[in-house]
Order: C-alpha cells, then structure tokens, then sequence
C-alpha cells in the first residue's frame, strides 16, 4: 500500500515529506520549494499547502494525524484503482 509521512508544525514553513517514490517527487519538486532531497523532501511551505497540493496533484488522501514532540506528523495513503 502506498503511503506518505507529512511532518511539520502548523507555523512555521519547515516540513519534510517522507515517502513518495522518484517520479511523485518530481512532479511535487515543480510545485514546492524543495530545500533538500536526501531520505526525505525538506520543503519551505507550510505543512497545510504542502499536503494540499500532494493530495490534489498526486491523488494522496490524510487518512491520520499524530503530534510527536512539537510536530505534527499526517500519514496520507494513496487509494489503489478498483479492478475491472
């Protein structure tokens, strides 16, 4: 099942996504300001933005949300196409 981790703090433009494969971070590279790309995207916009755009653009949906520390932490799953 193809998931994707979104960390952030709602105020500040600092989050990291965790997960998406080669060419889902492309297409999102165009879209965010990717800061660095090592074993996680580092973008500077918001967490809300970031996740709203990966959710309209890549086809993810915020399936959890957990706070760790001082961050916010959404896991989003990406459905799978029914079988015809």
């Amino acid at each position: 099942m193809p998931y994707v981790c979104v960390r952030g703090t709602l105020g500040m433009a600092n989050t990291r996504v965790y997960g998406l494969n080669e060419t889902e971070a492309e297409k999102i590279t165009t879209i965010l300001r990717v800061a660095e790309v090592k074993d996680a995207l580092t973008v500077y916009n918001a967490p809300m933005y970031a996740i709203n755009q990966i959710e309209y653009h890549l086809g993810y949906v915020v399936i959890a949300a957990t706070n760790q520390d001082r961050y916010t932490i959404w896991t989003l799953h990406k459905p799978l196409p029914m079988p015809q």
